[in-house]
């Protein structure tokens, strides 16, 4: 029926060293419910080429319930240029309800991997809350020059309601990934909040030369609703940029929908968040505590954003009274 954990002991799908693979397509019906094992796709071992495309994964099919896979909904180690969804309604994976993260890229050889147009952490019609039990979305370990989103048509991923943060983006080496066009922490309309519990976007424990966001018409994403602070960076993570992103406001930027602490929260060493050149500027309103907070770490760069209506300090440099979530710690 779709309806009842029957789950294998291992994986669902496990691809090894299999490079072009296909689970599941655009055409209607075709998809796979793969929900109940301990990890639902686990591609690894060089295991490049492979398509993801119209399942659902972690859910109940009718798409509505968990009926999680123990551990990951799709996890892609140190395997190259695969494709998780895609650019049409149909190429779209839910990938809710499992109990820890929804996607999992780890690994120096993880590189080149596209996450486009899924649901991560809602039902099916990205309205209500079916979240991951940890983050939507981890990047670790080295994995490198990925693109969660991106500026075409049909690209945004949904990454909302998982019990931790939206997208997490870790550990040295973890470098030149893309996070842009998305919606974190709301509902698929971008007017109603669905926040992650967490942060919506995390980068920590050095991870550096990441981008949130971008200066081309469409990189930003809209960051609003999310239980902590917008985007947080942390423990050391360096040279990563924060730009062109809508953080705690609806996409027209009127509407109140504010994150629960910071709207962008630094501990860490020459990051930028905005720029001089057209299309740099974050928006930032409407957060419950700082638009800007920047608590450790020298050479941060803030230009260009505009920042208003925030339950604090537009810009706090330093305060001697930090929150929790804002020390620095992982």
């Amino acid at each position: 029926s779709g309806m009842v954990n029957l789950g294998n002991t291992g994986d669902g799908l496990n691809v090894n060293a299999a490079p072009n693979t296909v689970i599941g397509s655009t055409s209607t019906g075709s998809g796979n419910l793969i929900s109940g094992n301990q990890s639902g796709v686990y591609l690894y071992n060089n295991a490049t080429g492979t398509q993801l495309q119209g399942n659902l994964i972690g859910t109940n099919v009718t798409g509505d319930a968990p009926l999680g896979n123990t551990y990951y909904g799709i996890v892609i180690s140190d395997a190259a240029n695969n494709t998780i969804g895609g650019t049409t309604a149909g190429a779209r994976n839910v990938i809710s309800g499992n109990g820890n993260y929804g996607i999992y890229l780890l690994g120096s050889g993880a590189a080149g991997n596209q996450v486009q147009g899924n649901f991560i952490g809602t039902d099916l019609t990205g309205s209500h809350d079916v979240g991951n039990l940890l983050s939507g979305i981890a990047i670790g370990i080295g994995a490198s020059n990925n693109v969660i989103g991106g500026t075409g048509s049909g690209v945004r991923n949904l990454i909302s309601g998982n019990d931790e943060t939206g997208v997490l983006i870790s550990e040295v080496g973890t470098s030149g990934n893309i996070v842009q066009g998305n919606y974190i922490g709301t509902d698929v309309t971008g007017a109603l909040p669905l926040g992650n519990a967490d942060d919506g976007v995390h980068i920590q424990n050095s991870a550096s030369g990441n981008l949130v966001g971008g200066t081309t018409n469409g990189a930003g994403n809209l960051i609003s609703g999310n239980g902590w602070s917008g985007v947080r960076i942390t423990a050391a993570a360096f040279g990563n940029t924060v730009q062109g992103n809508t953080i705690g406001t609806d996409p027209g930027g009127t509407l109140a929908l504010g994150n629960a602490e910071q709207g962008v929260s630094l501990n860490g060493p020459d990051n930028l968040v905005g720029g001089t050149e057209a299309g740099a500027a974050n928006r930032i309103a409407h957060n419950t505590g700082n638009g800007i907070y920047v608590g450790t770490g020298t050479g941060n760069n803030l230009e260009g954003n505009p920042v208003w209506d925030n339950g604090a300090l537009g810009i706090d440099l330093d305060p001697p009274c930090i929150k929790p979530h804002d020390t620095g710690e992982a």
